[in-house]
Parts: structure tokens; sequence; C-alpha cells
């Protein structure tokens, strides 16, 4: 994310939106990103589950509604949401994360939009804004953070809804050594993620390592700033949003914090 806020989208194609490119800490973030476009599927693989998501916001609009994604990546949420009907839009600030979701993508039902999320402004509102996946997490600092949500607002229409996904931090707050975990891809290697904790800043580093078949390792590094429910809360209030609901899934389990295991999806509605 950017640590200053943002033109106004200038720049429109045919594929979609270009917005201006941000600060350092969108460099940070869209070459970790890039890194990983070619293998983020294999890591990540598209799962049944996915729906869940669709049928969420389905007990919040109607069918056929528009949806803005924040961090639409490759399309793992945007195109379930597209085959339930939903009208997409999706930001991402990788080039490389939106050359696969077009490559996933051919009839075009997403419409993409290249650039930072923080100084968003593409002019009009959506049913829903969907920030999934612990995309305001990537925002590496706190101002960072507040103009996300302030982005995240000014899209929402006056009777929308923003949904936000992020993780209970409970268990990683109190993390003192890195963790190192490691991920197949699929069956052309391996990836090694080592995570550290600065509790003080509330950041987490990131760096993890590809291994595939007939390649040379390759690194990447980024940073991500956790935050708890309440302090999302407040962030909220700041961009005149209120909390409508809050739960442990898309299926509307309740949430009731202490797991780091368990998701926060909050759901919140602009103030009149």
């Amino acid at each position: 994310m950017a640590e200053t806020m943002m033109e106004t989208p200038e720049a429109e194609s045919e594929a979609g939106t270009t917005a201006s490119a941000g600060g350092f800490g969108v460099a940070v973030t869209t070459a970790y990103s890039d890194a990983l476009a070619e293998v983020y599927d294999d890591i990540y693989p598209s799962t049944p589950d996915l729906a869940d998501i669709g049928e969420f916001l389905l007990t919040l609009t109607e069918p056929g509604a528009s949806v803005l994604e924040l961090g639409v990546g490759t399309g793992r949420v945007a195109l379930p949401l597209a085959d339930q009907g939903f009208q997409v839009h999706g930001v991402e600030t990788s080039e490389g994360m939106l050359a696969r979701l077009a490559e996933k993508d051919p009839e075009g039902r997403i419409t993409p939009v290249h650039g930072d999320l923080t100084g968003l402004d593409l002019g009009r509102t959506f049913d829903v804004v969907l920030a999934p996946f612990n995309v305001l997490c990537c925002a590496m600092m706190i101002d960072e953070q507040i103009a996300l949500v302030h982005a995240v607002a000014r899209h929402a229409s006056a009777d929308g809804h923003v949904v936000i996904e992020t993780f209970d931090p409970s268990d990683y707050h109190v993390q003192r050594k890195d963790e190192i975990t490691t991920r197949p891809i699929g069956t052309r290697g391996a990836m090694i993620e080592s995570v550290g904790v600065l509790p003080a800043s509330q950041n987490m580093m990131l760096h993890s390592t590809l291994f595939l078949d007939g390649d040379a390792p390759k690194s990447a590094t980024t940073v991500m700033r956790y935050l708890w429910p309440s302090e999302l809360d407040l962030l909220a209030a700041i961009a005149r949003l209120e909390l409508v609901g809050r739960y442990a899934g898309w299926r509307e389990q309740p949430f009731d914090g202490g797991d780091s295991r368990k998701m926060c999806v909050s759901v919140f509605r602009p103030l009149a």
C-alpha cells in the first residue's frame, strides 16, 4: 500500500482502469506479488468453499449486484463471484497477478483495475466493497491502513456494505521466534516461508523462497501489519462506517477471538 494518498485514475483502457502507482509500500507489496504470481494458484488453489463468499454476499445484497474486490490477484475470489452472477471490478497492484487473471478470464467478466488501493477513486460506488484474505493487512503502516479504509468507504453505496476479512492476531502477537513452513507447489517444487513478528508495530515480515524444478531458487520479501478487531472498528468509524456483523467464517460462524486459525469477517455499512 502507498504511504501517501493517490490521485484519481488517470487513464482507462479496454482492459480496464489504470490508477497511478504508489510509494515504497506499494513497491514492496507489488514486487512480492509479482514474484509469486506464476505459482500463486498452485500455492493457494481454488476450492469449492470459495462459493461460500458469494452465498454470504447474497445475504447482504441482490443477485447480480456490483462488487468491488480489493486485491483481486489471479481471480481466486472474483471468478467464482462472476459465476454466481455478480458484476465484479477487481483492483490489483501487481501486473503479474493481473496477467494471470486475464489468462483465466478470457471472456473479460472481471473488470481489472491496476493501481494502488489506498488512493483509489473510481468515481462510482458499488453494492459491496470486498477486501478478502487479509488485504487490509498488506498495508504495512497505520496511516496506509487509514487511507485504505477511507478508499473502501468512498466506494460503498449509501445502502451498500463493506466486507473486510482479516485474521485473529492473538497467536502471532506473542510469537518470539521466526516460524518456518514449507508449502508444496503442485508437482513443480516447494516454497519455504519464514514469518517474523514485531509486536510493538504489529508488523509481520514474510520471506518466501521458491524452489521450482529446473529453476534457480527465487526469493521475495514483504511486510504486513496485523490489526485487532477493535482496531478495525476504530478505523472504520473514522471513515464513517459502522459494524453490523462479525463472523469466524463465510458461513456466519460466531467469532469469539483468541484463535489465529480462525478468520475474522467483518461487515460494515456507511453511516448516513
